[in-house]
């Protein structure tokens, strides 16, 4: 590579960071929809023609990480040709799926969830809005851990102390 602007560019870009998830297939899509339903998440798909990750779905992946759950499916993949057949999609687009907060319909069957699908131009402005309207205010955070909260408690406790023998 040389030193010009557009290699630099590229370089750049393609070392930006990226929390898509890929979608290879019905048991990673499972997946992802299962981490989706555990956080409490949107997911936000994206059906794209090819396996390349668009800039700007990694420039909205690292803003709105932990807000929203970002899932790229490609066309290309053999098996994620029932995944497009599913939510009904030819060629590229982006739906959101809203949370579903009940556990399921009557006699175990899963309720389908109302899909929004983006059918507005493509500009990073736009996406920006499209994606601030439907993920959620504030970052989910993961849960401590038991080890976690008895190091705080203990932390917390010498500190006590130390303030205990400072005083005398």
């Amino acid at each position: 590579m040389e030193r010009k602007a557009d290699d630099m560019s590229s370089f750049a870009l393609d070392l930006m960071p990226s929390f898509v998830e890929r979608v290879n297939g019905p048991e990673d899509f499972e997946k992802f929809k299962t981490k989706a339903k555990k956080f409490g998440l949107p997911m936000m798909l994206f059906f794209s023609e090819d396996r390349r990750i668009l800039n700007e779905m990694k420039f909205l992946s690292t803003e709105f990480r932990r807000r929203v759950l970002i899932a790229q499916i490609p066309f290309s993949k053999k098996e994620n040709k029932n995944i497009f057949f599913e939510y009904g999609v030819r060629g590229q687009s982006l739906l959101v799926v809203p949370p579903s907060f009940t556990d399921g319909g009557e006699q175990g069957v899963p309720e389908q969830p109302d899909v929004v699908v983006y059918d507005g131009r493509w500009s990073l402005h736009r996406l920006q809005s499209f994606f601030s309207e439907h993920a959620l205010t504030s970052e989910v955070k993961p849960k401590p851990t038991e080890k976690a909260k008895q190091e705080d408690k203990e932390q917390a406790e010498s500190e006590k102390k130390e303030k205990v023998k400072t005083e005398l």
